[in-house]
């Protein structure tokens, strides 16, 4: 059964315009003094003829760069702005947490805000009576709710505004990025609570950048791209598309450009011509698993004689510490890394990647009888990603990097 159904939806939005009374009459007299006239005016779509439907008990997320109309998008479903074109039906009591603030006065208490939100997400004051020390628990607020909201810093703000939309019993919740100020051990208590909410049977709408929140807690996921979607479908495989398509070219051929940067080093013996980071069976990819094995693939050419060779390859983190590598002599004896000259290509094979959803970069350093004679960092980023629902944990803290081997042993 649809409980709600964006039908051809466009959201049509005129650039620079205004608002106010005094604004809108400023504006159509700027009009009329402008020589080109209304015909100036620039309009954008921030959302352009998108469809879909959501069934009892999904939970669907929308994910996309910024502007590409995800919260316009909630914002029509909470009618806070109405679609240029196209037809909205809901069926149910819509809750949303969409901007921080929305629905509060500054003046007001906490505990007058908790009356006047619930009021405007339609429950009668018996009602809110009933839930209030539900939202006053889960909240955490209980020592600030004769405080106004102004002083409230905007994780408080986050707390209490979730806290009401998450207990007002909503047929279709609705959730923003706001979760975002709020601290580690509320954030957990607030995806456990859209999990309870999910399992009852309502809807869901979340938006998020978190990929692991979005994996974790999506049935369904629409990746949408300048006011249009652009893929739809399970959230591990639109997932993976996406951080694949924001890094798409960062992981084509490297051919080093003239001149260095602060990534780059070489003496000008030898030219790293090529350098390929490919999965275990030698194919490009986009992301790949955690855990999996790769294979680097690179072409060496050496306009000098290098008397001892030498190649380190490592892994590091976004922070940039080192993980793991290897180098060629692990296993290339010293006769056949001597008196290299010309062109000479060189694969290594790795069994295993983090487990951790990341990104991580590869790192080439080439030396010449000890001495460093060329250096290439953070090439990548190679996109670690699960698409096993089933293991991935809610949380990026609870991902180990790596899994090793451990022996149990139990008395009694």
């Amino acid at each position: 059964m649809s409980i709600v159904s964006f039908d051809h939806i466009t959201k049509t939005y005129r650039l620079g315009s205004r608002t106010s009374l005094r604004e809108a009459i400023s504006n159509s007299f700027t009009d009329l003094t402008n020589r080109k006239g209304k015909s100036g005016a620039q309009y954008i779509n921030s959302l352009d003829d998108v469809s879909f439907e959501i069934h009892e008990g999904e939970v669907l997320g929308l994910i996309g760069a910024n502007g590409a109309g995800k919260t316009t998008a909630l914002k029509l479903l909470s009618k806070v702005t109405f679609p240029t074109k196209g037809q909205i039906c809901i069926g149910g009591r819509v809750s949303a947490l969409i901007e921080l603030g929305a629905g509060f006065h500054p003046d007001l208490s906490g505990i007058e805000n908790i009356y006047l939100n619930a009021s405007i997400l339609g429950l009668k004051k018996a009602e809110t009576d009933k839930k209030l020390e539900q939202i006053i628990e889960f909240s955490g607020l209980k020592g600030f709710l004769d405080t106004p909201v102004k002083r409230y810093s905007s994780g408080m703000y986050a707390r209490l505004a979730f806290s009401i939309a998450a207990h007002v019993d909503p047929d279709v919740l609705l959730v923003d990025e706001v979760l975002s100020v709020g601290d580690a051990i509320f954030q957990e208590k607030c995806f456990k609570r859209m999990k309870e909410i999910r399992d009852q049977g309502r809807v869901m709408i979340f938006v998020s950048h978190n990929m692991i929140s979005v994996q974790s807690i999506c049935t369904r996921v629409i990746w949408l791209e300048k006011g249009k979607i652009r893929r739809i479908g399970s959230p591990a495989d639109v997932i993976s598309g996406y951080l694949a398509e924001q890094y798409s070219g960062y992981n084509d051929i490297f051919k080093l450009q003239d001149g260095e940067n602060l990534h780059n080093y070489s003496n000008g013996s030898v030219e790293l011509d090529e350098l390929m980071i490919l999965d275990e069976n030698g194919n490009r990819f986009g992301t790949i698993n955690g855990g999996s094995g790769f294979n680097v693939k690179m072409k060496l050419i050496c306009k000098k004689a290098i008397q001892e060779l030498e190649v380190k390859i490592y892994i590091t983190d976004k922070q940039r510490n080192r993980l793991f590598g290897g180098n060629l002599s692990d296993q290339i004896t010293v006769l056949e890394r001597t008196n290299i000259n010309g062109e000479l290509n060189i694969v290594s094979k790795f069994d295993m990647l983090p487990l951790r959803p990341d990104n991580y970069f590869l790192n080439v350093d080439v030396l010449n009888d000890g001495n460093l004679i060329y250096r290439k960092l953070e090439f990548g980023p190679i996109i670690v990603w699960s698409k096993n629902n089933a293991l991935m944990p809610e949380r990026f803290e609870e991902f180990n990097l790596f899994n090793v081997n451990c022996d149990w042993q139990l008395t009694s």
